[in-house]
């Protein structure tokens, strides 16, 4: 089937926004395609490592040149990714997906990029709401888009069999509020004692501050084992950040009651089926859902979960805004 829809190359990714979206698109015909950045992140050591990173640049960069040009729309997947990417490719689409403009942006030697990117790329999206803050002074046309999630490909709610788990969906860093996941976590262990097992993963710069307190972690695995561990979890503790990311979001799709041990204002319209609001109350929740008289309806979650991000509304809005781009250059 050919589609009139322009033809789009996602560059980059963020909690697979790119890769979910280009799935759906697939599935109507159109013609969405993916660029990984050129490697991971790591450190280029000496003069060997500089060339190696000129050449795979370099390489990566000729690569984005050719495909721009056969594409219609370029979507660029963090600003933070412009720095590299503009080189290849200066007409573009921008999605900031979080710490690029709510961290990155602040930092002096990187600010000017990417407000540079935001001023002129020719459309931005922001993946969550307390993004808002940071991309509109300096974009006030940018369309807030839910973190997409493909509902129908999480995994349903089966708790593991044996000591339930109570896992903590996110990685012990700054950026989710560590401090507070860590006192929950510190709560936790002291009110569930043996009756439960208290479950993070061996990710992030307060890593071992966690296991020092008594929660046991695991390797951060594949997306597949990721959710596997949502899935069979007795309760899911969220971030601390005040938002809902794509951690967060998974555990509700898949039906598992969550825990949120802070309020969640930017999410008043439509209020998630979460419990907690505090700290107190996040390990009382947890309490009773581990006592059985906390009730919980697992479609809620699912339900307001597709209502609120599925991706085929994702791929809806920005399926109209490459409509638009093409529109404006007309």
């Amino acid at each position: 089937m050919i589609s009139a829809q322009p033809s789009a190359l996602h560059v980059n990714d963020a909690a697979f926004t790119a890769q979910r979206m280009i799935a759906e698109a697939a599935s109507r015909g159109y013609v969405w395609r993916y660029l990984p950045k050129a490697a991971e992140s790591q450190e280029w050591r000496g003069l060997t490592g500089q060339a190696r990173r000129a050449v795979i640049g370099g390489v990566w960069l000729g690569r984005l040149a050719l495909l721009a040009r056969r594409h219609d729309i370029v979507h660029v997947h963090s600003a933070s990714t412009l720095a590299h990417s503009r080189l290849g490719a200066p007409r573009f689409v921008l999605h900031c997906h979080g710490t690029d403009v709510r961290t990155t942006q602040y930092d002096p030697s990187r600010a000017a990029g990417i407000r540079g990117g935001l001023r002129d790329a020719e459309s931005v999206f922001y993946s969550t709401p307390d993004l808002a803050e940071h991309v509109l002074p300096h974009r006030s046309d940018a369309i807030y888009l839910p973190v997409p999630i493909d509902v129908d490909n999480v995994p349903k709610w089966t708790p593991k069999p044996g000591k339930p788990q109570v896992v903590f969906a996110s990685r012990w860093s700054p950026d989710k509020d560590s401090a507070t996941q860590l006192e929950v976590a510190r709560r936790l262990v002291a009110a569930l004692g043996e009756r439960a097992e208290v479950v993070g993963l061996d990710w992030g710069p307060q890593a071992a501050d966690a296991a020092a307190l008594g929660v046991h972690l695991v390797p951060r695995g594949d997306h597949a084992a990721y959710l596997a561990l949502l899935a069979g979890a007795r309760v899911v503790v969220g971030q601390s950040g005040k938002i809902l990311a794509a951690s967060e979001l998974e555990a509700l799709a898949a039906g598992v009651p969550v825990v949120v041990p802070v309020p969640l204002p930017l999410y008043s319209a439509s209020p998630p089926p979460v419990l907690g609001g505090g700290v107190a109350d996040a390990v009382d929740a947890v309490v009773a859902v581990l006592d059985g008289t906390q009730p919980h309806d697992a479609a809620a979650g699912r339900t307001w979960v597709d209502d609120e991000h599925g991706v085929e509304r994702g791929v809806d809005t920005v399926a109209r805004v490459y409509q638009e781009v093409m529109a404006a250059r007309k």
